[in-house]
């Protein structure tokens, strides 16, 4: 059972954990500063999707020995975590929408054309520093006020395997989505070793398939119930939506319109704790927006 490769990266978590004070997380606009505990830190907001709604796509080449249907599943079951945590007898006030697959598989924002928030592998996994990350979430948000922009979750494909099953399970991928898909939503780690936001995870094991009572209370206080958000609202992304990645898109057709076409969400439970150690970096960009990568592994 793998929990960590080396012992550099083992103090690091237990620094993390023990500044986190065993409660859930925010990342915030500020470079390796989380928001713990409720804290309101001047000068660095919590990432938040401001409307509470927001789509997300697969790539349609799936990964790891998984086709992309199989991976449109998980993530659904994924994200379903999150919406459907318990705030009290109420959900978050927070759509997530599955907008279908999608042929772009790479981390990127356009101000000048279309977008899509994107759940890929990486067979090649370009980042040499993190050989032994399952997942890296880059999010693109306003520094100023939180507001995310764009969220992708890119899975190491190289140096792991990705299952689906209960049995031989090695890096279990609805562990790992669970995870990412509260760095998509905004969260950071949590200190409580309970939560599916703890910044370790125990390759092998599928044990903890519910959120935490920490999870749940992060989720709900920063998407508090809301009758005004449901799957009627429009989750596609600042600039228009498209399946192509930039370079691919079509003068005229780049972006798309929701045309009253209802996304197909899988409905389903599916609650993991992904214990992988993680660290975040922040990269910002000349100007605005400015972006930032969770890792997990």
């Amino acid at each position: 059972m793998h929990r960590l490769a080396l012992p550099l990266l083992a103090s690091l978590s237990v620094s993390l954990a023990a500044t986190s004070a065993g409660a859930y997380c925010r990342s915030t606009v500020c470079k390796g500063i989380d928001a713990c505990d409720g804290e309101v830190i001047d000068g660095c907001p919590p990432l938040v999707w401001a409307s509470g709604c927001v789509g997300f796509s697969v790539q349609d080449s799936g990964g790891s020995g998984l086709d992309a249907g199989t991976v449109e599943l998980i993530s659904d079951l994924a994200f379903d975590a999150w919406r459907r945590a318990d705030c009290g007898g109420q959900s978050p006030g927070l759509s997530i929408q599955n907008l279908g697959q999608v042929a772009c598989g790479a981390v990127e924002y356009n101000k000048d054309a279309g977008n899509a928030n994107i759940v890929f592998f990486s067979a090649d996994w370009p980042h040499s520093e993190a050989t032994h990350t399952y997942a890296i979430t880059t999010t693109t948000f306003d520094p100023e006020t939180g507001d995310l922009l764009s969220a992708d979750i890119e899975l190491n494909a190289r140096d792991h395997d990705f299952t689906v099953n209960d049995a031989d399970v090695q890096a279990d991928l609805l562990s790992v989505l669970t995870h990412e898909a509260g760095h998509f939503l905004g969260l950071g780690h949590s200190g409580d070793t309970e939560a599916t936001m703890f910044a370790f995870y125990d390759e092998g094991t599928t044990e903890l398939r519910s959120l935490s009572p920490d999870d749940a209370a992060a989720i709900c206080a920063v998407y508090p119930p809301s009758a005004s958000i449901d799957d009627t609202c429009n989750p596609l992304p600042r600039h228009g939506f498209s399946p192509e990645c930039r370079d691919d898109q079509t003068e005229g057709s780049c972006t798309a319109t929701r045309a009253g076409a209802s996304p197909n969400p899988r409905l389903g439970v599916g609650h993991l704790l992904l214990a992988a150690l993680a660290f975040a970096t922040f990269r910002a960009r000349s100007g605005r927006p400015r972006r930032s990568r969770s890792r997990s592994g």
